[in-house]
């Protein structure tokens, strides 16, 4: 049987935690360490991770096989942004993937057993019901509600938090997922979007991140720079209807 961390803070405690934070104004990153994460800072350094999955995710984060130099400086990133983050996501449940076996050996090799570990899949908390606008917690949707808001995400999702009285006060992207050949990301591409967080000015409540790994460094960026940085993933897709890209979230619409 595999081992588990256990997981002390719920859900619902975290989303408390968050929404005081926002009415402090006290920096905050909240984080979460999935299955491409776990290969890209566990491949050759934990048996079982080899040069498949690797390379898999690669193409996934549309970096180059041969862009060593980004590759070992997103390594870097990501621990840096897991090390620094107040709340870190790890996996609860197994049996999504074959890579999720290997989350508490990871999670140990590179001490983060020590973080404030909550369940990777909190983000879920901010799906939307697939019957209205509204969030499945009302806690999260107090959350995006009334609020000037960053994002890091392709989706427009600006008519959404309008019917939650919140406006975007600035929103960057990076290529989506398998972009292709020409749309790789580049230490220039990854540096371009850093600095364009770090420069911003206007008053921000929250931001949202759905920017799959590279999400957890902006996160990182984001509370160096005094603001309180929430990496949602997935869950913002059903901010607009879609509920395809993870079974999961395809589940919330056949129950």
């Amino acid at each position: 049987m595999n081992k588990k961390h256990k997981i002390l803070i719920d859900n619902n405690t975290l989303l408390k935690i968050i929404n005081k934070s926002i009415e402090k104004k006290i920096p905050l990153s909240v984080v979460r360490k999935g299955d491409g994460e776990n290969v890209i800072i566990g491949f050759k350094s934990i048996k079982g991770i080899g040069i498949i999955k690797y390379l898999k995710k690669l193409r996934h984060f549309n970096i180059k096989r041969y862009d060593i130099k980004f590759q070992k400086y997103f390594r870097d990133e990501l621990l840096d942004s897991f090390y620094n983050s107040d709340y870190l996501g790890i996996a609860k449940d197994y049996s999504y993937s074959s890579v999720r076996r290997f989350d508490y050996e990871i999670t140990n090799y590179y001490n983060l057993d020590k973080k404030n570990l909550i369940d990777s899949h909190f983000h879920l908390e901010f799906s939307k019901d697939p019957n209205n606008n509204n969030l499945i917690n009302p806690i999260a949707q107090k959350l995006i509600s009334n609020k000037k808001v960053g994002i890091v995400s392709h989706f427009d999702i600006t008519d959404f938090l309008k019917y939650h009285n919140s406006k975007i006060v600035c929103q960057f992207s990076v290529p989506k997922r398998d972009a292709g050949l020409f749309n790789k990301m580049t230490i220039e591409k990854f540096n371009k979007i850093k600095k364009s967080i770090i420069n911003v000015k206007e008053e921000i409540d929250i931001w949202f991140l759905a920017a799959g790994a590279y999400a957890k460094p902006f996160c990182n960026y984001i509370k160096q720079n005094n603001g309180i940085a929430i990496d949602i993933g997935s869950a913002i897709d059903t901010w607009v209807g879609q509920y395809h890209s993870r079974k999961y979230l395809r589940e919330m619409i056949n129950e």
